[in-house]
């Protein structure tokens, strides 16, 4: 995902996407003891939540979320 940015005014969220080059996600695989702590996202689904996402799709499906700074 792409780095964070300034929060949205609005509601003081990050907003991550998808880090992309040519046209294609960037992915890494890394050692599970450098996770440090689990992270909720809310999808950015704009007016209307898309019928086709559900929990096991939207992660592929939605370009962009928002990170949940209140989970902790």
């Amino acid at each position: 995902f792409t780095p964070f940015q300034q929060p949205e005014s609005h509601h003081g969220l990050y907003k991550i996407c998808h880090l992309m080059h040519r046209g294609e996600r960037l992915a890494s695989i890394i050692d599970v003891l450098d996770i440090c702590r689990s992270v909720h996202l809310f999808p950015n689904f704009g007016a209307v939540v898309p019928h086709e996402w559900m929990s096991s799709t939207v992660l592929e499906l939605c370009s962009s979320f928002f990170v949940n700074l209140f989970s902790d």
